[in-house]
C-alpha cells in the first residue's frame, strides 16, 4: 500500500495497537523491494528507530508500506475468549489440543528410542 493508504487506514482506526510496518523500496536491479525501515503503530503514532524512516517516504511513489503484523495481546485473549464461549468451537480446540499432545508423545518417544540405541553403540 502507499504511505497515503497507511495514514488513511490510521485515520479510520483500521490499524490496531502494535503493529509492525515494513517500510519497502523499489529495487530496480532486481525487480524486487528491499525493507529501509520498520514502523511500528503504537500510541496513536508511528515509531520507528532514528536515521531509518522519514516523512517523505509517505507520499513519495518509490515506497511501500507492508503490515507485517499485530501484537496486541487483547485481540488475542478476546479470540480466545470467543473459542471458549462457543461449544462448536470448543470441540475443535479440544481436538486439536489432542492431537498436539499426541503428536509430542510421538516425538518424545522417537527421541528416547534414539538415545538409547545411541547409549548401547
Amino acid at each position: 500500500m502507499t504511505g497515503i493508504e497507511l495514514l488513511q487506514m490510521i485515520k479510520n482506526y483500521e490499524i490496531k495497537e502494535g503493529t509492525e510496518i515494513n517500510v519497502l523500496r523499489t529495487n530496480e536491479e532486481c525487480c524486487c523491494f528491499d525493507v529501509v525501515a520498520k514502523l511500528k503503530y503504537s500510541d496513536n503514532d508511528l515509531h520507528w528507530s532514528p536515521g531509518t524512516f522519514r516523512s517523505f517516504m509517505l507520499w513519495d511513489n518509490d515506497y511501500l508500506f507492508e503490515i507485517v503484523e499485530s501484537k496486541e495481546v487483547p485481540n488475542k485473549i478476546e479470540k480466545l475468549y470467543h473459542i471458549f464461549n462457543d461449544s462448536n468451537k470448543q470441540e475443535t480446540y479440544y481436538k486439536l489440543v489432542d492431537e498436539m499432545f499426541y503428536k509430542v508423545n510421538e516425538l518424545i518417544k522417537a527421541v528416547n528410542y534414539l538415545l538409547e540405541t545411541q547409549n548401547k553403540g
